[in-house]
C-alpha cells in the first residue's frame, strides 16, 4: 500500500522540520546516518527449529544456509520476522516490513539468482538506500524418504542374457562392479550422471570359483574357489594367494582401521584348523592368518552381508547375516569388535526379531540398521541391531521388488574429498538377476545423504 509507504517518508520529513526550527542560525545542522544496512535477520521458529539466517553484505542476499522441512511452504505463507535489526526502516514492495505482522515469504521460497522477496532498506538521512534479496531455502524431498530410481530408464542394463548361475556385486574405487561368473565382470561408475556399463574377461579364477564370497579389502579383491582364496587387484585379472589358501571355508568381513581401539584393517575368514574345528581368522598384511574362536553353531557361512560402525566411543564392531539360518522363523545378526570372536544380537523380546528371510541382506545405513531380502516385501529396521521392527512408511522397497528371490545388494559410500552435493553417493544399489531371473538394476537413496547441507 503506497500510503504506509508515503507515511514512513512524511513522518521523517516532520521530524527534519521540527528539528531544524529549533536551531539558532549560529547552530549546526544535525547530521543523520546513512547506515542502510541490515545487521540481523531470522524467521520463527519452524516446527520448533529456529533456522539461522546469514546476511551477505557484499551481494546483499540473506539466505539460510541450512534448509528448512520439505512441508515448511505451509508456514512461510504467513509468519513473521523474529528479528530486524536496521538503523531506520524497511519497505517490500510499497508495504512496510515489520516484525509485528505476518508477512507471505513464498516469493523468496527456493529462489535463485536474483529473485526472491525485495528488502529496501532506508537509512536516518532519508536519501541513502540499499536493497537486500531474502531466499529461503527449503528441501524439495522429504529427508527421510528412501528414493528409488530404475536405472534400466537411464541406460541399457549390463546384459541381456539370462544368468543360470550366481552374481554378486561389490563396490571398488568409485565404481559398482558384476560378477555374473569366474570369468564374466561388468562394471559402471557409480558417480552421478555417469551411469554405463562395460564388459571385461575375467583372468586367473577356476571354473569352480564361488562369485558369492567376493569381498573388498584394502583395494583388492577376494575371492574363494574349493578352499583357496584368489586376489586381484584390477578385478580383472586373479592369481592364487598360497600363503592364505588351504581350508578357507568363508570370506566373512572386511574390518577398517580404527584409531580409538589401535587396530589395523583386516580381512576376516573362517577357515579349517588342525582339530577339524570351523575356526575365525584374519589376515592384516594379505599374507598370513591369525587364528581365533570356534565358530559358534547357526553362524552363518555363505551369502554374507557385513557392514561396519562405530560405537558412541568411536570404536569400531562389525556386524553380519548370512545363510544358513539358525532358526527358520529368524534372521539372527552376529557381531564383533575384533573380527576373532563373534556374538549372536538374538532377542527375546517378542516381536522384536527380524523375522526369517533367505539370503537377507544387512546394511548399516544412515545411522541405522535395515535387512531385507528374502522374497522383497519388506525392510526391517533396527537401532541397535536387536530389536527389528517393520518399516511402514519414507524408508520402503518399491513394490515392483517383491517376489524377486535373486539379487545383489552394494552401497557405494560417498568419497571422504566430496566437493558438494553433486558428488555426493550413498546409493544403495540393488541388481536383480542370476538363477535364471531377469537382470534389472535400481539405485535408492536416502534423501538427505543428497543434501548440500543436512
Amino acid at each position: 500500500m503506497r500510503t504506509r509507504f508515503l507515511s514512513v517518508i512524511v513522518g521523517f520529513l516532520l521530524v527534519s522540520v521540527a528539528m531544524s526550527s529549533c536551531l539558532n542560525s549560529d547552530d549546526e545542522a544535525p547530521v543523520y546516518s546513512t547506515d542502510a544496512t541490515i545487521h540481523a535477520f531470522s524467521l520463527d521458529t519452524i516446527h520448533g527449529v529456529d533456522y539461522r539466517f546469514e546476511i551477505d553484505q557484499l551481494n546483499n542476499l540473506i539466505y539460510n544456509p541450512d534448509s528448512m522441512p520439505v512441508d515448511a511452504d505451509t508456514l512461510i505463507d504467513s509468519i513473521q520476522v523474529d528479528q530486524l535489526s536496521v538503523m531506520f526502516g524497511v519497505m517490500s514492495g510499497d508495504s512496510s516490513f515489520t516484525t509485528e505482522v505476518y508477512h507471505n515469504l513464498l516469493p523468496a521460497m527456493n529462489a535463485t539468482g536474483g529473485n526472491g522477496v525485495k528488502l529496501e532498506v532506508y537509512a536516518p538521512d532519508g536519501v541513502t538506500t540499499r536493497t537486500y534479496t531474502l531466499q529461503i531455502r527449503v528441501h524439495r524431498q522429504d529427508p527421510d524418504s528412501l528414493t528409488w530410481v530404475h536405472m534400466d530408464t537411464v541406460a541399457d542394463v549390463f546384459s541381456q542374457t539370462v544368468n543360470d548361475g550366481s552374481q554378486k556385486a561389490v563396490a571398488l574405487n568409485g565404481d559398482v562392479l558384476l560378477y555374473t561368473s569366474p570369468t564374466t565382470l561388468y562394471r559402471t561408475s557409480a558417480a552421478p550422471g555417469h551411469y554405463g556399463w562395460s564388459h571385461s574377461s575375467v583372468t586367473g579364477l577356476p571354473a569352480q570359483a564361488d562369485v558369492t564370497s567376493l569381498i573388498n579389502f584394502e583395494g583388492s579383491l577376494y575371492m574363494l574357489s574349493e578352499g583357496d582364496v584368489y586376489v586381484s587387484e584390477d578385478a580383472v585379472a586373479w592369481q592364487k594367494s598360497e600363503s592364505l589358501s588351504g581350508g578357507v571355508l568363508s570370506l566373512v568381513a572386511s574390518r577398517p582401521s580404527n584409531e580409538v581401539t589401535r587396530q589395523e584393517a583386516a580381512l576376516v575368514a573362517i577357515r579349517l584348523n588342525g582339530n577339524a574345528e570351523n575356526e575365525f581368522c584374519l589376515t592384516t598384511d594379505g599374507q598370513t592368518w591369525t587364528s581365533g574362536s570356534v565358530v559358534p553353531a547357526g553362524f552363518p557361512m555363505q551369502n554374507i552381508y557385513s557392514v561396519d560402525y562405530l560405537t558412541g566411543g568411536g570404536a569400531g564392531q562389525m556386524m553380519v547375516m548370512g545363510m544358513p539360518r539358525q532358526q527358520a522363523e529368524k534372521t539372527i545378526p552376529w557381531f564383533s569388535t575384533d573380527g576373532l570372536s563373534w556374538a549372536s544380537s538374538e532377542t527375546e523380546i517378542e516381536g522384536a526379531s527380524c523375522p526369517g528371510m533367505d539370503n537377507p541382506v544387512l546394511l548399516y545405513y544412515g545411522g541405522h540398521f535395515y535387512a531385507f531380502g528374502g522374497t522383497m516385501d519388506g525392510i526391517y529396521e533396527s537401532v541397535a541391531g536387536i530389536g527389528w521392527y517393520q518399516t511402514e512408511e519414507k524408508f520402503l522397497l518399491p513394490s515392483a521388488f517383491a517376489g524377486k528371490t535373486s539379487y545383489t545388494v552394494v552401497v557405494d559410500p560417498t568419497p571422504a574429498d566430496a566437493a558438494g552435493a553433486i558428488d555426493k553417493r550413498d546409493f544403495i544399489w540393488v541388481i536383480f538377476g542370476g538363477n535364471g531371473q531377469s537382470n534389472e538394476v535400481w539405485r535408492g537413496r536416502l534423501n538427505r545423504l543428497g543434501f548440500e547441507r543436512e
